[in-house]
């Protein structure tokens, strides 16, 4: 059952990667510009839609030939799961859109065709073992299931420094940068907590708070003087320690400990804020 399976995620991954390429090929032709705001402004608005549709488009492939609610009906009561592991919402399309809104981002702050081939790799991998980890999350065996997690989390935490350095480095307003964080930040928290043991609404609710505190994270950073990557390590840093949050109440492993561990990120997080200002200041 499952070699159909990874025949068939290889070829939607291969699919939606050649439509990432010809988005680098628009973009390496418009040269769409950096800090003006996306479809607001004429210059770069055909990249934006052409992405706007890349993304949809990919996340619907993917949400179509989701093969999730056969394998996890079949393997929940073996994992010993108290809630209906597959919700009545469509939400595999989290993980596609997100990775293709991360390679969109970076495709508008860099043109060239080395950039393109760069980010059509790197989206065709993510779409491929994002997919099949979280398949290994719903596995009846606990290994499996562990590197799944590990193996899911990472690409999250990757698609997260990447979008929001990309989003960051654009610079603009934050009522378009904050909102376009809730939205992305969003998306990755709802996908952070697949799987866990827990309804549905409770997952989106902690998607949206997350979302909401790094939301509110950029508008403050946004009158930070910042390279685009240093705030997108700041917000990361934002991320994990929300992110670390909501799967400790998740699992109810609260402890000191745990708000030990989350708070020194955070005020790694402050700290890396506070030396990238005095830099900028010493600077000439």
């Amino acid at each position: 059952m499952m070699r159909p399976i990874a025949t068939r995620l290889t070829l939607a991954s291969l699919l939606v990667a050649g439509l990432l390429a010809l988005l680098a090929v628009l973009a390496y032709r418009l040269q769409p510009p950096v800090g003006l705001v996306p479809l607001l402004t004429e210059q770069g608005r055909l990249f934006w839609v052409a992405a706007i549709i890349v993304c949809l488009v990919g996340a619907v492939v993917f949400q179509v030939l989701d093969p999730m609610p056969q394998i996890a009906t079949m393997t929940a009561p073996r994992r010993g799961v108290r809630y209906e592991p597959v919700p009545e919402w469509p939400t595999s399309w989290g993980l596609p859109f997100a990775t293709l809104a991360a390679g969109a981002l970076i495709l508008s702050a860099y043109h060239s065709a080395l950039a393109g081939l760069v980010v059509v790799l790197f989206g065709f991998i993510a779409l491929l073992v994002g997919e099949l980890a979280r398949l290994a999350l719903y596995s009846v065996e606990q290994r499996v299931r562990i590197f799944g997690r590990v193996t899911h989390t990472l690409l999250l935490y990757g698609l997260a420094f990447i979008a929001f350095a990309m989003i960051y480095i654009h610079k603009l307003r934050s009522l378009y940068s904050a909102t376009a964080m809730f939205l992305i930040a969003g998306v990755l928290f709802l996908q952070l907590t697949e799987a866990a043991d827990v309804q549905l609404d409770r997952r989106v609710l902690y998607a949206m708070v997350g979302g909401l505190v790094l939301a509110e994270a950029t508008w403050v950073l946004n009158y930070w003087p910042a390279t685009g990557w240093l705030g997108g390590a700041a917000l990361l840093a934002v991320f994990h320690v929300v992110a670390g949050l909501i799967l400790a109440r998740i699992e109810r492993t609260s402890s000191w400990r745990t708000v030990l561990e989350y708070g020194a990120m955070a005020c790694l997080a402050l700290a890396v804020i506070i030396w990238g200002m005095l830099r900028t200041r010493g600077g000439p």
